[in-house]
């Protein structure tokens, strides 16, 4: 790992309250489907977010912002609310959340910008092209919420055969595409006999419930990588 200075390059909002942000990095930098970023802010010892992508020395993060009463959550904001060429202080490479290196069917759960890691590691997955079927499923509260549909259809129609997507939203009702469901809802007994691994990204509590409820369904431990974001 080394310290680094980054430049916010461009900011794009993808809602109301998450952004994408590209950061130019000093020089030009391979990743990992699975390495974060740790920004050393004057007043928090520091605050990670995984990476979505990096474009030779750009690197691609997507960040929510919290409002002013989540003053917990203050560095969202001194993030979200900065102007392009404003500089930050970056610790690079790090991770612990891997993507296993085998042919077996995977699954992926998320919501909000959760999403990060989880869609590095598909794409990922697919270039490799190597038979297995990855599954998403990604879910916000409401439907303004939303966001990556082009970029999940994109994924489709480049790998009709090898990836697939379930939009949710748990509080709106769109019956047309979007199903009224909590992402946890399809941890069935039936969707979970066609994957072999689970990959999460959620908040402490989430995780451990799917954890939980993937032991009742008789999956292994070993068979459920994690990474917990408070």
């Amino acid at each position: 790992m080394w310290i680094m200075q980054v430049v916010l390059e461009k900011k794009i909002p993808l809602t109301k309250d998450v952004f994408e942000l590209h950061y130019k990095l000093p020089e030009v930098t391979a990743m990992l489907p699975w390495q974060f970023f740790t920004f050393i802010l004057a007043w928090v010892w520091g605050r990670s977010y995984s990476a979505l992508e990096i474009r030779w020395d750009i690197a691609v993060l997507i960040i929510k912002r919290w409002a002013e009463s989540d003053w917990w959550r203050g560095w969202s904001i001194l993030l979200c609310d900065a102007q392009e060429w404003d500089e930050f202080k970056a610790v690079w490479p790090a991770w612990h959340f891997l993507l296993q290196e085998n042919t077996y069917n995977k699954l992926f759960l998320g919501t909000g910008t959760w999403l990060v890691p989880l869609y590095n590691q598909i794409i990922e997955g697919l270039k490799k092209n190597s038979g297995e079927k990855y599954q998403l499923v990604f879910g916000v509260r409401y439907m303004e919420d939303m966001f990556y549909q082009d970029e999940f259809a994109k994924l489709k129609q480049l790998y009709p055969d090898n990836f697939y997507y379930h939009l949710v939203v748990s509080r709106d009702d769109w019956e047309w595409m979007i199903k009224k469901w909590y992402v946890t809802d399809f941890l069935s007994e039936k969707v979970v006999a066609d994957y072999k691994e689970f990959y999460i990204c959620w908040a402490p509590a989430m995780i451990e419930w799917c954890q939980e409820r993937l032991t009742e369904l008789w999956v292994g431990e070993d068979k459920v990588f994690f990474e917990k974001y408070a």
